[in-house]
């Protein structure tokens, strides 16, 4: 399929064969930013928006991809190549998406993951691939571009995505790299999802025009948009509804052990940190005056720390331990178990370590904060959009709705509200939002609440099935919950100009606001702690309460 039609998007053309092979010795060679800042001035010399213009091979595009996240290049870097490398690999992926599109670029031959097509061939290419029929899929002749690269290294892209927001949560240098990265796959997948709905549009409308004939040669599922990146990332592998709650758990990886064990670092030692220069950073701090036996750091022996790098050198100096005088006391450093956080992680809340961070405040940082919250909502847009379109090859809106339910409506307070509310994240569309939300009150609400046969929301629906009623537990939390998707929903059918604020309408609103009160005025023997915790989800359920109340205010003075 050929994109060029699109006017904004440039006609490509590939790069003469003599200077793709220039640009492949500079990566062999490991000059990453010549090569790099070489695509750039070829791709960014084309004229005007109509002319064509020549794009980096898939394989410089899946190299560049890689130098964006692989320690070698990022947190281990030890020359200026490696550490402008992910720059220059950046902005050739960004100019490339937006100068000739994802299609064009063939950007899905670059992000293609190929690590069970290696694990079946023992990691090594039989003699038979050597020479692939297509040139775009050869990979350089360096392991960045083969065994090292991110495409051979993660299962799919959701092992990339696990991994990725799991850093988020507990490594924050790493998610630094693969935020970047994320946020350029995320762009990418959008305009490959867009383009496509647009032709797919373009080309209904052309067969429209035509007989009955040739209207009902139309598949029920468009092939082009089976094609397109998001769709094969979610048909890749094993299909089924365990897969699906896979894709989901990826999205929503929080760090914990259950979650770093199935979405485990993607390459190897890759939070290993960058060897620092001994020479360099050793500091005679402590003056030296030999009349009063101050030596500094001199009678330091330095070559204890050269043991962990050096085997050899640990041995001999334990078999020396014996003729020392008086061996001092060893220091052990101790490691926080995978799964775990640091308690010197900044985003935890040193005021009481008794009491819930993600309850405690607005701290959302137990999913890594607004960045990767936002990150989070993009690919789960992604995924109602495909399942919008392609129900029969993928899963059914409903059915994914229920996988969104069930991973949300157990979140923190604040990170609740942040998915539910349309003002905080605003990445979903306002049907993709109020179905979460109707979803989410469905799941939630009190079993006294009636059933409904209208499919979409109104405000008759709103009054009669949502707003009056409590959540179906004493919790507060639960509650409070309610009350944030209840919020979301009239602020949805304001936006639409689909709430009329009526006597019926408020005293609804005020009704809920009152039985969600009474729900939860339970007595019970708690402990300080649980009853600091909710004394904080009161506070959540009051403010949401009376937002509820300032919104049908509002709306009536604005009537």
């Amino acid at each position: 399929m050929d994109s060029s039609g699109d006017a904004s998007y440039r006609p490509a053309k590939h790069l003469p064969f003599e200077l793709a092979q220039h640009i492949g010795i500079f990566f062999e060679e490991k000059l990453y930013t010549q090569a790099l800042n070489l695509l750039l001035n070829i791709i960014s010399s084309g004229g005007v928006a109509d002319t064509s213009t020549y794009i980096p091979s898939p394989q410089h595009l899946a190299l560049a991809a890689t130098c964006l996240v692989h320690p070698c290049t990022t947190t281990r870097a030890n020359n200026a190549e490696e550490e402008e490398a992910p720059n220059a690999s950046l902005q050739l992926l960004r100019l490339t998406r937006t100068l000739v599109g994802p299609v064009n670029a063939k950007f899905n031959l670059a992000f293609s993951f190929t690590h069970f097509q290696s694990s079946r061939r023992g990691g090594r290419r039989r003699p038979s691939d050597e020479t692939p029929p297509d040139d775009d899929m050869r990979p350089l002749n360096l392991d960045l571009s083969k065994s090292a690269s991110l495409w051979s290294r993660a299962e799919d892209f959701w092992h990339a995505v696990g991994w990725a927001f799991n850093c988020s949560v507990l490594h924050r240098e790493r998610w630094e790299r693969w935020q970047t990265w994320l946020e350029f796959m995320c762009g990418v997948l959008e305009d490959d999802w867009a383009l496509r709905i647009k032709l797919y549009q373009e080309g209904a409308n052309d067969e429209s025009k035509g007989d009955i004939k040739t209207r009902r040669k139309k598949p029920n599922e468009p092939q082009i948009l089976k094609e397109s990146l998001i769709f094969r990332f979610v048909s890749e592998g094993v299909a089924g509804y365990g897969a699906y709650r896979r894709i989901l758990r990826a999205i929503f990886a929080d760090g914990g052990s259950s979650s770093v064990n199935e979405f485990r670092e993607v390459f190897h030692h890759e939070l290993k940190q960058r060897r620092q220069d001994k020479q360099n950073i050793k500091k005679r701090e402590v003056e030296v005056n030999i009349d009063k036996d101050e030596f500094g750091d001199y009678l330091t022996d330095d070559d204890d720390d050269d043991d962990e790098e050096n085997p050899e050198n640990s041995k001999r100096n334990s078999s020396n331990d014996r003729i020392k005088t008086k061996p001092g006391p060893t220091r052990q450093t101790k490691r926080p178990r995978r799964g775990t956080r640091s308690s010197k992680d900044p985003n935890t809340d040193d005021a009481d370590p008794a009491l819930p961070t993600a309850h405690s405040t607005n701290d959302i940082s137990h999913l890594g904060g607004y960045q990767a919250l936002a990150l989070r909502q993009r690919l789960l847009h992604l995924l109602s959009n495909v399942a919008d379109h392609l129900q029969t090859s993928f899963i059914s809106l409903e059915d994914l709705y229920h996988l969104f339910v069930e991973n949300i409506r157990h979140l923190p307070l604040p990170i609740f509200q942040a998915f539910v509310s349309p003002s905080v994240l605003p990445h979903f569309s306002a049907a993709a939002q109020t179905s979460l939300c109707e979803f989410l009150l469905f799941r939630m609400r009190e079993s006294a609440a009636p059933m409904t046969d209208e499919m979409y929301l109104n405000q008759d629906k709103l009054e009669q099935c949502f707003l009056p009623y409590a959540a179906s537990t004493t919790s507060i939390s639960d509650n409070a919950k309610v009350s944030m998707a209840l919020e979301a929903l009239l602020m949805l059918l304001a936006d639409s100009e689909m709430l009329k604020i009526t006597p019926q309408l408020r005293d609804a609103v005020q009704l809920g606001i009152e039985t969600r009160a009474d729900k939860v005025q339970t007595e019970t023997k708690k402990s300080q702690a649980n009853r600091r915790l909710e004394d904080l989800e009161w506070g959540w359920l009051v403010e949401s309460g009376e937002r509820l109340m300032f919104l049908v205010d509002e709306l009536l003075n604005q009537g």
